[in-house]
Formats: structure tokens, C-alpha cells, sequence
């Protein structure tokens, strides 16, 4: 794959997933700010507008501007630019490239929101629930997302592709050693 490719797919892939993710946030502020939940399929999806200032379910939303600047900015660029130069330098599988581009659009999706917006926040507007519990014995789990953005799918759609093409790749080497 020469450089000039990756620079291709790379650069419009995150020109198209940051101004979708984008575009849905700018929906959900004009949109389902101050409404109640919109529920659709029986419950499974919803539109729920929130606004998260910390990471993954709220952890660190108690944190000081600062602190979480420091941590959910400036570590982050720090992270996606070392995403973005790795991919550049490295000779990656198309699968690869795909899952860690999917992973930079969504960070660079937040990280738009936590530079821009006022209380260093990020918009999120989406619910899936399946309705079910996972019994642990001692404790019952729903299975449901948080509140999510198409950022958060985008990142989850490629760990779950870099999963997959580790899997198939290695899966692949012990074929060829045999």
C-alpha cells in the first residue's frame, strides 16, 4: 500500500466521519434539546439528548476544566496523532487501516466537541437497549449502551474491526507455518 493511498483513504474517511458525527451532534441540539426521549422499535433505540463531560459513561465528568482538558484533549491528540503516524510509516492491512481510521474519526469527532464547546462537553443523543439482563448471580446487568454518539460507534467499529483483522491475520500466519 504506498503512502499516497493511505493519505487518500485516511483523509476522506475522516473528512466523512467527523462531518457525520457532526452534522447528527448539530441535529440533536436543534433538535432534541429540552425534549423528552423519543423510543422507537419497542424500546430498543431512543433519542435522548445529553451532554457528557467526561469519557466513557461520565468517568471524569467531576473533574476540574483543566484536569479534563489535560486529559481528554491534549492526551488525546497526542494518542491520534501516534494513531496517524503509525499508520503512515507502517505497512498495515487495508482492514487495518479501515479499523484505525474509523478510530481516529470518532476521536477527532469528540475531541472537536471538547475544544469547541464551552463546558469542554460532548454531545451525546442515541440509546440502544436490548431489554435484557445478564444474571451474574450476585448482580443483574441490563444490556444497554450508554448515551452515545455516532463518534463512540465509530470508535467501537473499529476496535471491533482491529479485533477481527487480528484474528484473521494471525488466523492466516498459523495457516502458512503449518
Amino acid at each position: 500500500m504506498t503512502l499516497k493511498f493511505k493519505f487518500i483513504v485516511v483523509g476522506i474517511l475522516l473528512f466523512l466521519l467527523v462531518g457525520l458525527d457532526q452534522a447528527t451532534k448539530y441535529w440533536a441540539v436543534n433538535t432534541l434539546q429540552g425534549q423528552d426521549p423519543s423510543v422507537f422499535l419497542g424500546g430498543f433505540f431512543s433519542f435522548t439528548y445529553a451532554e457528557n463531560t467526561g469519557a466513557f459513561l461520565g468517568f471524569g465528568g467531576s473533574w476540574s476544566r483543566t484536569v479534563r482538558f489535560l486529559v481528554f484533549a491534549v492526551v488525546v491528540v497526542i494518542g491520534l496523532g501516534g494513531m496517524l503516524w503509525y499508520l503512515l510509516k507502517n505497512e498495515t492491512s487495508r482492514l487495518n487501516l479501515l479499523a484505525y481510521t474509523f478510530i481516529m474519526g470518532g476521536g477527532f469527532g469528540n475531541l472537536w466537541d471538547r475544544m469547541t464547546r464551552e463546558n469542554g462537553g460532548v454531545i451525546d443523543f442515541m440509546v440502544f437497549d436490548t431489554g435484557a439482563r445478564l444474571n451474574l448471580g450476585f448482580i443483574e446487568i441490563p444490556l444497554r449502551t450508554g448515551v452515545v454518539n455516532v463518534a463512540d460507534i465509530a470508535i467501537v467499529a473499529g476496535v471491533l474491526l482491529a479485533i477481527l483483522s487480528e484474528y484473521y491475520f494471525d488466523k492466516r500466519r498459523l495457516n502458512r507455518a503449518k
